[in-house]
């Protein structure tokens, strides 16, 4: 073989090669990634330190606006007298979030594809944040309002609007109103065994800027939730009289 065509058949080959390895980059960048499968927070959870009083990551009070400080400090001292009359769980209504996270009751949480469910043990409360859902622009007031949910990374993220302003966000008497706004950030430690939570409170009309407060859940394998139920402490007098 000559050397021309020793050299004319090496750059066939070199070019041959180009080819193939465009070809293969090519199919590799066209090719759809997998998507990244989240953790599983399936499993039943035990708040590791219960909050009486919500203190942001700071350790300071919350920014109260002086409407909010004052209705503060109407609870503080009524609850100083005995009288928790403000607090509608001595009723048996449902104490709200963020304050339902942080009670020292365990809750479970069921995974789905398109749902998370949370169950409390108290009172049996149930509560979904829908996966990959756009929160409705004029929410109906709900007591654990409307919940949306999506997945930042192994984050869980819980969007969550549309709440009431009769319940309190922690038990010494923080105030809300209808204005509130729950982010809420789950994240799994590596060996499954602990979760750490993240809440950002937004209401304008109480705070004069968002604040967050942390929690941590410990895992509780085995664990079924029972039962349970609130009695109220003044129920309704039964009509006795006959027809």
């Amino acid at each position: 073989m000559s050397a021309g065509a020793a050299r004319a058949g090496l750059l066939r080959a070199g070019l041959l090669i180009a080819l193939l390895g465009t070809s293969v980059g090519a199919a590799r960048a066209g090719a759809p990634q997998a998507a990244a499968v989240p953790p599983d927070l399936t499993g039943v959870w035990s708040i590791v330190h219960p909050s009486h009083a919500l203190r942001t990551v700071e350790g300071r009070l919350p920014p109260l606006t002086p409407s909010a400080r004052a209705v503060y400090e109407r609870h503080l001292a009524a609850a100083a007298r005995g009288d928790r009359s403000f607090d509608g769980t001595t009723r048996c209504l449902p104490p709200g979030l963020p304050r339902l996270m942080f009670v020292d009751e365990p809750f479970e949480i069921l995974q789905r594809p398109k749902v998370v469910y949370f169950v409390f043990q108290l009172n049996r409360l149930p509560r979904r944040a829908y996966i990959d859902e756009a929160l409705p622009s004029d929410p109906d007031p709900l007591w654990l309002g409307y919940s949306v949910a999506r997945w930042e990374g192994k984050t869980l993220v819980i969007d969550s609007a549309g709440f009431n302003d009769e319940t309190l966000l922690d038990d010494a008497g923080l105030p809300h109103s209808e204005a509130l706004h729950l982010t809420e950030r789950y994240r799994l430690s590596r060996d499954g065994k602990h979760l750490q939570a993240r809440f950002t409170i937004d209401d304008p009309k109480s705070y004069t800027r968002p604040w967050t407060v942390k929690a941590e859940y410990v895992k509780r394998p085995g664990y079924e939730i029972p039962e349970e139920f609130c009695m109220d402490k003044h129920p309704p007098k039964r009509d006795t009289g006959t027809l």
